[in-house]
Protein backbone atom coordinates (compact mmCIF):
# COMPACT_ATOMS: atom_id res chain seq x y z
CA UNK A 1 0.00 0.00 0.00
CA UNK A 2 1.31 2.99 -0.77
CA UNK A 3 1.36 6.63 1.72
CA UNK A 4 -0.02 9.65 0.86
CA UNK A 5 1.37 12.88 2.49
CA UNK A 6 -0.20 16.10 2.95
CA UNK A 7 0.60 19.61 3.98
CA UNK A 8 -2.02 21.94 5.56
CA UNK A 9 -1.89 25.01 6.80
CA UNK A 10 -4.53 26.46 9.46
CA UNK A 11 -5.10 26.82 12.83
CA UNK A 12 -4.78 25.20 16.05
CA UNK A 13 -8.43 24.25 17.33
CA UNK A 14 -7.90 22.26 19.80
CA UNK A 15 -5.08 22.41 23.01
CA UNK A 16 -2.72 19.69 21.85
CA UNK A 17 -2.80 16.94 24.57
CA UNK A 18 -0.58 13.89 25.32
CA UNK A 19 -1.59 10.59 25.34
CA UNK A 20 -0.11 7.23 25.53
CA UNK A 21 -0.99 4.13 22.88
CA UNK A 22 -1.91 0.79 24.03
CA UNK A 23 1.58 -0.38 23.21
CA UNK A 24 2.81 2.40 26.24
CA UNK A 25 3.94 4.67 23.49
CA UNK A 26 3.58 8.67 24.40
CA UNK A 27 2.29 11.08 21.35
CA UNK A 28 0.52 14.44 21.35
CA UNK A 29 -2.56 14.86 19.43
CA UNK A 30 -4.87 18.01 18.68
CA UNK A 31 -7.07 19.40 15.72
CA UNK A 32 -6.33 21.53 12.90
CA UNK A 33 -9.13 23.51 11.17
CA UNK A 34 -8.10 24.64 7.44
CA UNK A 35 -10.03 27.06 6.00
CA UNK A 36 -9.78 28.16 2.28
CA UNK A 37 -10.42 31.88 1.16
CA UNK A 38 -11.16 33.07 -2.72
CA UNK A 39 -11.26 36.03 -4.21
CA UNK A 40 -15.32 37.47 -4.89
CA UNK A 41 -15.39 37.23 -8.62
CA UNK A 42 -15.97 41.02 -10.04
CA UNK A 43 -14.90 42.32 -6.73
CA UNK A 44 -11.59 43.06 -5.98
CA UNK A 45 -10.48 42.88 -2.51
CA UNK A 46 -12.76 41.41 -1.45
CA UNK A 47 -12.69 37.60 -0.35
CA UNK A 48 -14.99 34.95 1.16
CA UNK A 49 -14.20 31.79 3.52
CA UNK A 50 -14.47 28.67 1.60
CA UNK A 51 -15.54 25.27 3.56
CA UNK A 52 -13.52 23.88 6.73
CA UNK A 53 -11.89 20.93 6.76
CA UNK A 54 -10.92 19.41 10.19
CA UNK A 55 -7.99 17.27 10.86
CA UNK A 56 -6.86 14.98 14.09
CA UNK A 57 -3.10 15.19 14.10
CA UNK A 58 -1.24 12.64 16.01
CA UNK A 59 2.95 13.44 16.85
CA UNK A 60 4.87 10.29 18.28
CA UNK A 61 7.87 10.52 20.38
CA UNK A 62 9.92 13.87 20.23
CA UNK A 63 7.92 15.43 18.04
CA UNK A 64 5.13 15.29 19.98
CA UNK A 65 6.78 16.47 23.14
CA UNK A 66 7.92 19.59 21.69
CA UNK A 67 4.96 19.97 19.85
CA UNK A 68 2.97 20.12 23.43
CA UNK A 69 5.64 22.96 24.36
CA UNK A 70 5.29 24.83 21.34
CA UNK A 71 1.83 25.23 20.20
CA UNK A 72 -1.79 26.41 21.45
CA UNK A 73 -5.22 26.75 20.46
CA UNK A 74 -6.14 29.96 17.94
CA UNK A 75 -2.20 29.67 16.66
CA UNK A 76 -1.73 29.40 12.85
CA UNK A 77 0.48 26.26 12.02
CA UNK A 78 1.65 24.24 9.08
CA UNK A 79 1.42 20.22 9.74
CA UNK A 80 2.33 17.60 6.96
CA UNK A 81 2.27 14.18 7.39
CA UNK A 82 0.59 10.72 6.12
CA UNK A 83 -3.25 11.39 5.85
CA UNK A 84 -5.37 8.40 6.83
CA UNK A 85 -9.37 8.43 6.53
CA UNK A 86 -11.94 6.07 8.29
CA UNK A 87 -15.74 6.10 8.25
CA UNK A 88 -17.19 4.77 11.33
CA UNK A 89 -21.06 4.52 12.39
CA UNK A 90 -22.78 7.01 14.75
CA UNK A 91 -25.36 6.26 17.62
CA UNK A 92 -28.24 7.34 14.89
CA UNK A 93 -27.07 4.71 12.44
CA UNK A 94 -25.85 7.47 9.84
CA UNK A 95 -22.25 7.20 8.79
CA UNK A 96 -19.28 9.48 9.05
CA UNK A 97 -15.76 9.73 8.17
CA UNK A 98 -12.75 11.16 9.94
CA UNK A 99 -9.29 12.44 8.35
CA UNK A 100 -6.41 11.90 10.26
CA UNK A 101 -2.38 13.03 9.65
CA UNK A 102 0.47 11.63 11.57
CA UNK A 103 2.52 14.49 11.75
CA UNK A 104 6.16 14.37 10.11
CA UNK A 105 7.09 18.04 10.71
CA UNK A 106 4.82 20.92 12.78
CA UNK A 107 5.80 24.65 13.10
CA UNK A 108 4.09 27.86 13.45
CA UNK A 109 3.01 29.51 9.74
CA UNK A 110 5.43 32.31 9.82
CA UNK A 111 3.68 34.14 7.29
CA UNK A 112 1.29 35.12 10.30
CA UNK A 113 3.81 36.22 12.91
CA UNK A 114 7.56 35.67 14.97
CA UNK A 115 8.78 32.63 16.58
CA UNK A 116 11.51 31.63 18.27
CA UNK A 117 13.48 28.46 17.92
CA UNK A 118 14.56 26.40 20.91
CA UNK A 119 16.92 23.45 20.88
CA UNK A 120 16.19 20.87 23.35
CA UNK A 121 18.33 17.94 24.55
CA UNK A 122 17.62 14.63 22.97
CA UNK A 123 15.88 12.07 22.92
CA UNK A 124 13.31 13.10 25.11
CA UNK A 125 11.26 9.55 24.55
CA UNK A 126 13.36 6.58 24.40
CA UNK A 127 15.89 6.47 21.64
CA UNK A 128 13.71 9.52 19.41
CA UNK A 129 11.67 8.85 16.58
CA UNK A 130 14.72 9.86 13.85
CA UNK A 131 17.39 8.13 15.12
CA UNK A 132 19.45 6.41 12.31
CA UNK A 133 22.74 6.57 11.01
CA UNK A 134 21.72 9.40 7.92
CA UNK A 135 20.92 11.67 10.59
CA UNK A 136 24.06 11.12 12.62
CA UNK A 137 26.43 11.65 9.46
CA UNK A 138 23.99 14.83 8.91
CA UNK A 139 24.39 15.90 12.67
CA UNK A 140 28.34 15.44 12.74
CA UNK A 141 28.39 17.51 9.40
CA UNK A 142 26.64 19.98 10.92
CA UNK A 143 29.17 20.21 13.80
CA UNK A 144 32.27 20.68 10.93
CA UNK A 145 30.95 23.86 9.94
CA UNK A 146 31.76 25.72 12.16
CA UNK A 147 30.53 28.03 15.74
CA UNK A 148 26.57 26.84 15.52
CA UNK A 149 26.78 30.03 17.97
CA UNK A 150 27.69 32.46 15.35
CA UNK A 151 24.76 33.28 12.91
CA UNK A 152 25.19 35.51 9.90
CA UNK A 153 23.77 38.43 12.08
CA UNK A 154 26.96 38.33 14.13
CA UNK A 155 29.03 39.07 10.88
CA UNK A 156 26.46 41.61 9.11
CA UNK A 157 29.01 44.09 10.07
CA UNK A 158 32.09 42.38 9.12
CA UNK A 159 31.13 42.57 5.62
CA UNK A 160 28.79 45.21 3.37
CA UNK A 161 26.44 42.06 2.73
CA UNK A 162 23.51 41.64 5.04
CA UNK A 163 22.40 38.04 6.39
CA UNK A 164 20.07 37.50 3.71
CA UNK A 165 21.98 38.67 0.56
CA UNK A 166 24.43 36.71 -1.30
CA UNK A 167 26.19 39.65 -3.02
CA UNK A 168 27.08 43.33 -2.34
CA UNK A 169 24.55 46.18 -1.55
CA UNK A 170 26.08 48.24 -3.21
Amino acid sequence: MQDTYITVQGRVATDPEMKVSKNNNPFASFKIASTPRHQVSGAPGTYEDGETSWYRVFAWGNLGANLLRSIEKGQPVVVHGRISSREFKKDDGTYGSSVSIVANSVGHDLSWGQAAYEKVARPTYGDGDRHDEALETIRDEEESFGDPERTAYDTAGESDTGPLVGHNAA
